[in-house]
């Protein structure tokens, strides 16, 4: 019986320390996506307009509010699905079995 409690709270701390893991990655990765896509806009509006910090603010365009939804939809998304896998990766090489909930 002793076996079976053991190897539940070892299974409990590896999804623990999965989740603290993926969630570290992500929010570094959003940080530095944000700030890519910034910079892309800044560079596409050749310096000439911030991205705004709120696109469902009044005084932004449709357009421009659009824009940045998009933008930052598609950059936030990708910037996941990167650093899920790298950070799958680099717990298979630690670990030598994939992260919890990935078996299989």
């Amino acid at each position: 019986m002793g076996l079976r409690t053991d190897r539940g709270s070892s299974a409990k701390r590896q999804a623990v320390l999965w989740k603290l893991v993926s969630t570290g990655v992500g929010v570094l990765s959003g940080i530095l996506v944000r700030n890519a896509i910034g910079f892309a806009w800044k560079s596409l509006t050749h310096g000439r307009e911030e991205p705004p910090l709120n696109p469902a603010d009044r005084r932004i365009s449709w357009s421009e509010g659009l824009q940045w939804a998009v933008a930052s939809g598609v950059g936030v998304g990708i910037a996941r699905l990167v650093s899920d896998r790298l950070a799958a990766r680099g717990w298979e090489a630690a670990t030598g079995h994939p992260p919890p909930g990935m078996e299989g």
